[in-house]
Formats: structure tokens, C-alpha cells, sequence
């Protein structure tokens, strides 16, 4: 097995969502690696490290949809920090609205704070 450059990723994974939408990071992984094994027979990637790669793209939109869990001190999604949003409630007391990624548009809210499922297509970034 070899390692594909970031950029022979960044290139396949562009034409890929081009031709379609991908509902899971699993079935992105695996159209992608399709993908590559036209380039070189060799050639694999993981879908931790592809998700990494996909961030950086400025054309591709990621959403992720969050589970129950345990509060992340930094974003599940990507590894960048975490924005933390607080409102007030009726007596001034701050609480935690939700926890936001600028970087990959992770957001977590009222204790779904654990990336359950992924998704990936072509189009503008927000």
C-alpha cells in the first residue's frame, strides 16, 4: 500500500463529489480510493486522513451530524479549536449555547457533542 500526495487526494476527491454526493465519510473513503486505484494500483487512503484533506478544500462543504456525548475541548471533526457561543437565561446566567469549528463548520448543541455521521458534496463555503 502506498500513500497518495495531498494534492493526487485533493484532485480525485474534487472530481469524485463532482459526479455525486457523498452521505457518509465511509462512502466518500471508498469512492475515492476507487478513484486512486485508477492512478496507481497501490495507492489507499484512510477516512480520518481524507476528512483531514477535505477541510482545506474551499469548494467542498462538509456537514456533520453529532451524537450524545462528552463536551470536546477541541473539534471532533477536524482537530482545529472549538467557539464557544453563550446566551443568558432569565436570571443573567450564562450558558453554553453551542460549540462551533470555523474551520470545518462542526456545531454542537444541547449535549450532542459526538460526530455521528458525515457529509460531503460540492458548493459554496459559509
Amino acid at each position: 500500500m502506498k500513500i497518495p500526495k495531498k494534492e493526487v487526494v485533493k484532485f480525485v476527491t474534487k472530481s469524485v463529489l463532482h459526479k455525486q454526493i457523498a452521505n457518509s465519510q465511509a462512502e466518500l473513503t471508498e469512492l475515492v480510493n476507487e478513484e486512486l486505484k485508477k492512478v496507481d494500483t497501490d495507492y489507499a487512503i484512510s477516512g480520518k486522513r481524507l476528512r483531514n484533506i477535505v477541510v482545506s478544500l474551499p469548494e467542498v462543504k462538509m456537514k456533520v451530524e453529532t451524537k450524545l456525548g462528552d463536551k470536546p475541548k477541541k473539534c471532533p471533526a477536524c482537530s482545529a479549536g472549538l467557539k464557544r457561543v453563550y446566551s443568558r437565561n432569565l436570571r443573567g446566567k450564562r450558558i453554553l449555547q453551542y460549540l462551533k469549528c470555523q474551520r470545518c463548520g462542526y456545531k454542537g448543541h444541547n449535549g450532542k457533542w459526538l460526530p455521528r455521521k458525515y457529509g460531503f458534496w460540492v458548493g459554496k463555503k459559509d
